[in-house]
């Protein structure tokens, strides 16, 4: 970059500016959602923190992210309090909350799913007996298979 007598050298610094250019205006929204990430996580309930991501902020629309639709849900339950706490502690117009579910199966390469099974769920010895039992009572066919599918899992 070359020096202008009339402004002197411009190098990325000036260029980080407020309204110099595209550059600062993507740093400065990075920072303002790295800022409301780190807020809405201190709010919400350990179980969440983990599994909840913010995905955008765009005219006091918040967009999240979260791990599961169960997530999701009490994401959704606890929005106005988000709302309203988030506008409060980082003075951002947050006036409406979204939440997508983004399943950890499509999570960014190089991260590890957290809930992926990598062999079938066992059930007690004593469940398993219990659908063994229900399921040589049983007469409809397909109910009879599911039932003792579920004995065999026995631990």
């Amino acid at each position: 970059m070359a020096d202008r007598p009339d402004r002197g050298p411009r190098g990325l610094p000036d260029q980080m500016k407020p309204g110099r250019s595209m550059l600062g205006r993507v740093v400065r929204q990075a920072e303002r959602l790295i800022r409301l990430d780190r807020e809405l996580r201190r709010l919400l309930p350990e179980s969440l923190r983990d599994h909840v991501t913010v995905a955008g902020l765009d005219t006091g629309h918040l967009s999240l992210l979260a791990s599961s639709s169960a997530r999701a849900t009490q994401l959704r339950y606890q929005q106005h309090l988000l709302k309203a706490r988030l506008a409060e502690l980082t003075g951002e117009p947050v006036q409406h909350i979204s939440v997508a579910v983004r399943p950890r199966s499509m999570s960014p390469p190089g991260t590890s799913p957290e809930n992926t099974l990598s062999e079938p769920i066992g059930i007690p010895a004593d469940a398993a007996a219990h659908f063994a039992a229900m399921a040589r009572e049983e007469s409809d066919p397909e109910l009879k298979k599911a039932l003792e599918r579920l004995a065999e899992r026995a631990l």
